[in-house]
């Protein structure tokens, strides 16, 4: 998503040069991974520079543009060509600074001050400053014309927005109204270029037309040339269904306890291909060299292990992230139509029905081989503010879940009382007026979830509900959540420790409030109201057990109106051949595979160590 778009044809490969110019030595401001030293990074090898790592994805992206970008085809690259003020360690998952040198909080909790590294560039070679912060935070983030995620997690607890000081070229200051206590996960959004983005920004260019930032800024067709980016990797050569081939950002700020500048790669290759069948063949056939597993490729990998020297890493730590069915309780509001259906849709009974014919537990089973965890929320499992704990970090044993037990003839029952029944003897329920009712099920080609759908559409059939199951693609799946189309769709969301994250779904008016987008635009039923509310209490206190206890009640309310039904996460699985360095250092929130970019500037060929 970019600069002056070119329409180029299905097929034809979109490339750059690689850039050759780099520091003179290490810049002031460099970051430095003391690897192999004590802490967390004692069981970090120190790497060498040179080779090609190559991965698998689902999907092409959609774009360049890290800034619009909604959906993981997507920022499985934008994550790897920009970086934040602040990020996550890749091991512990705590804050740490990134393009920030420093920071620090103020006495009254109500300013935070960051100090940029000195000296650092982007790929091009132009200086990183504080007015790439400002450009960010004011004219992309803060900025209603640009279609971004961001916003939404940087409201404070009285509506307000931090109000963004420059200070001078490497510092810049937040100042906020009233107490934010999540407010450094909130500086994690990526910094993109001024120079470079500017020029596409309507609020700067009085002759754009609104939203033009949004379609023409570095979108599918701009020249890869023309990318600029600040993190390990700048994608370089583009064949849609084919590939994305990244290379090392010769101006990336970080560098080993050696003075090796990272990544040790020199180039990173996205294999594009059309489902997790094809990843694991894939790895299988030494194409692709690290690959997140599924509990059914355990056994299919085991045999070949030790003769292929690859290693399968399993355990019992469930992912970060949700899996989930929404309903789309707007179908048809944006065109007239469906008017009964989309009552019926936004019906807690029928609702509840649905998710009594979720069997969560014979999908753990025969789609997991027993190796997942329920959910029953959007919070982690793995978040200290997962409200399935007594408190604050505590154990789990939920306590507070709220649960829909796998039951059939209850399913049927609640049904048969709101009068969806079949009126016509087709086998078929009909809704009350006793027009057909029929429900299109749909996720992407990921054998996880499609499995998880043939065995609702399954349940669903046997209790007279004639639901057809398709799958799309997921860019496909992304537009019909976020505008408002389709009945029902099973889809995740990724997370974090930090419950805020999520307030552009819980949220009424958040970009992802994908169950009821009108939220934005009308009444809000009451719990939606105290679950805006609950949100803002939990940003406004610094005692986390305090905060703990406002996100359980949100998430109870969710639960209790199924805004969302959860379904089971996977636990932790991973294959990688062991000449891959620092494959071994994944986590439950990074992999050298994953979406979210972090762990591939450490890895490395150890082949070329001989």
């Amino acid at each position: 998503m970019k600069k002056v778009a070119l329409i180029l044809l299905a097929g034809v490969l979109l490339f750059s040069s690689a850039a050759l110019a780099q520091y003179d030595g290490m810049p002031a401001g460099a970051r430095v991974f003391p690897l192999g030293e004590p802490g967390l990074f004692e069981n970090a090898e120190v790497g060498v520079q040179g080779g090609t790592i190559y991965v698998t994805n689902i999907e092409d992206p959609k774009g360049w543009n890290d800034a619009v970008a909604h959906e993981t085809s997507t920022t499985t690259f934008t994550n790897r060509m920009h970086d934040s003020l602040v990020g996550y360690n890749q091991i512990s998952s705590a804050i740490v600074p990134e393009l920030a040198e420093s920071y620090e909080v103020s006495d009254d909790s109500l300013t935070i001050t960051f100090h940029l590294r000195q000296g650092i560039k982007w790929s091009d070679g132009e200086p990183i400053t504080a007015d790439d912060i400002a450009f960010t935070y004011n004219d992309l983030i803060l900025n209603d014309d640009i279609d971004n995620d961001s916003s939404d997690g940087l409201i404070l607890p009285d509506g307000t927005f931090p109000v963004l000081e420059v200070i001078d070229d490497y510092t810049v200051a937040f100042h906020m109204s009233v107490i934010f206590r999540p407010v450094l996960n909130s500086f994690s959004f990526n910094i993109m270029p001024e120079h470079a983005l500017s020029q596409y920004v309507a609020k700067l260019n009085p002759d754009l037309e609104p939203g033009y930032f949004n379609t023409n800024a570095w979108n599918i067709d701009t020249p890869l040339e023309e990318l600029v980016g600040c993190g390990p990797y700048i994608p370089v050569a583009y064949q849609p269904n084919v590939s994305v081939t990244c290379e090392r950002n010769p101006y990336y700020y970080a560098y080993d306890n050696t003075g090796t500048q990272l990544p040790y790669y020199d180039k990173y290759v996205n294999i594009i291909v059309t489902n997790e069948d094809v990843s694991l063949l894939k790895f299988r056939n030494g194409e692709a060299d690290v690959l997140g597993i599924r509990p059914e490729d355990i056994p299919v990998l085991l045999p070949d292990a030790a003769s292929k020297d690859y290693t399968v890493l399993i355990t019992e730590e469930p992912n970060y992230g949700t899996r989930f069915f929404t309903i789309n309780q707007d179908i048809g509001l944006a065109d007239g139509s469906d008017a009964e259906k989309r009552e019926l849709y936004r019906n807690l009974q029928f609702r509840t029905a649905l998710a009594h014919a979720v069997d969560e537990q014979t999908m753990i089973d025969n789609v997991l081989n027993g190796m997942g965890a329920e959910l029953w929320c959007g919070i982690s499992l793995g978040s200290p503010f997962y409200p399935g704990r007594a408190n604050y970090g505590g154990t789990v044993d939920e306590a507070a879940a709220v649960i829909y037990e796998y039951d059939l003839a209850l399913a049927a029952s609640i049904l048969d009382e709101i009068g969806v029944v079949d009126q016509d003897g087709d086998g078929w329920r009909d809704m009350p007026s006793g027009e057909a009712l029929e429900i299109e099920l749909n996720t992407n080609d990921n054998t996880i979830r499609t499995n998880y759908c043939l065995i609702y559409q399954d349940d669903l059939r046997a209790i007279g509900i004639n639901a057809n199951f398709q799958v799309v693609d997921f860019n496909t799946l992304v537009t019909q959540l976020l505008g408002g189309t389709g009945d029902v769709i099973m889809i995740g969301l990724t997370g974090s420790d930090e419950p805020n994250g999520g307030s552009n779904t819980y949220k009424s008016g958040g970009a992802l409030h994908m169950y009821r987008l009108s939220d934005s635009e009308g009444d809000l039923a009451e719990y939606q109201a105290r679950i805006d509310e609950l949100y803002g209490l939990g940003t406004g206190t610094f005692d986390n057990e305090e905060a703990f206890g406002y996100y359980q009640e949100a998430h109870v309310l969710s639960a209790q109106n199924l805004d969302l039904s959860y379904i089971a996460i996977t636990t932790l699985n991973y294959a990688y051949y062991n000449y891959v360095g620092n494959a071994n250092l994944v986590s439950t929130t990074s992999s050298p595979a994953g979406n979210n970019g972090y762990l591939t500037e450490l890895c490395f060929d150890k082949r070329l160590k001989n």
